[in-house]
């Protein structure tokens, strides 16, 4: 599973690991597993997402840890001594932690489906603001950043359109975005990345 992509952005770790190996050499390369836990989960792509995961925190943090899921859902640490965020998208896995600031990451794989459902997550001023539909890459990046951000905020940004806005910015290979939670006022600097593969949005708040 060769890392893609690693850094440490105020004073938060994430990195990007490109999903190769088999369920089987995914558990063999973790000490501890819950195997109730694993086994719970249904379907391959599920379990190679629950163990590459897990994988790619160890390889993060040169040790394992034991991911519990809160209330929300949201991922952490049994003993809460790590912020961390997890995203998914076929072979991709990126994952994020801080010490003690949230943290919020997204990655995709490219796909034109975004602009059949722009529409949902974003309001209409942000449609105009954002090319109408008409930059694929804009839109990709607007929803990861969106998806993000609700990692971060929670329950109080499930509506896109109407709790969470991504301010205008320019489309490059890299750079930043603006974003605001609606109901708080409270405004959110984002990072970006595009790779010809994937497509990679993390905040630290």
């Amino acid at each position: 599973m060769p890392a893609t992509y690693l850094a440490t952005i105020d004073d938060a770790r994430l990195l990007v690991w490109e999903l190769t190996e088999s369920i089987e050499e995914l558990k063999n390369s973790l000490g501890e597993l819950d195997i109730n836990e694993l086994d719970s989960k249904v379907s391959d792509k599920r379990k190679f997402e629950f163990l590459g995961a897990r994988v790619a925190l160890k390889a993060l943090l040169n040790k394992e840890i034991t991911i519990k899921y809160d209330a929300a859902g949201k991922p952490c640490t049994a003993d809460n001594s790590l912020q961390i965020s997890i995203s998914h998208s076929r072979k991709w896995i990126a994952v994020m932690v801080h010490s003690t600031r949230l943290v919020g990451i997204d990655i995709e794989i490219p796909s034109d489906k975004i602009q059949k459902i722009y529409t949902r997550f974003l309001s209409e001023a942000e449609q105009i603001d954002l090319s109408n539909g008409e930059n694929m890459q804009q839109l990709q990046l607007a929803w990861s950043a969106k998806e993000s951000l609700y990692k971060i905020i929670g329950n109080e940004a499930v509506d896109f359109a109407k709790q969470l806005r991504i301010f205008p910015f320019e489309v490059k290979d890299g750079g930043k975005m603006l974003g605001e939670h609606i109901p708080t006022g409270k405004q959110y600097k984002l990072r970006y990345i595009q790779q010809p593969e994937y497509t990679l949005v993390y905040c630290v708040d």
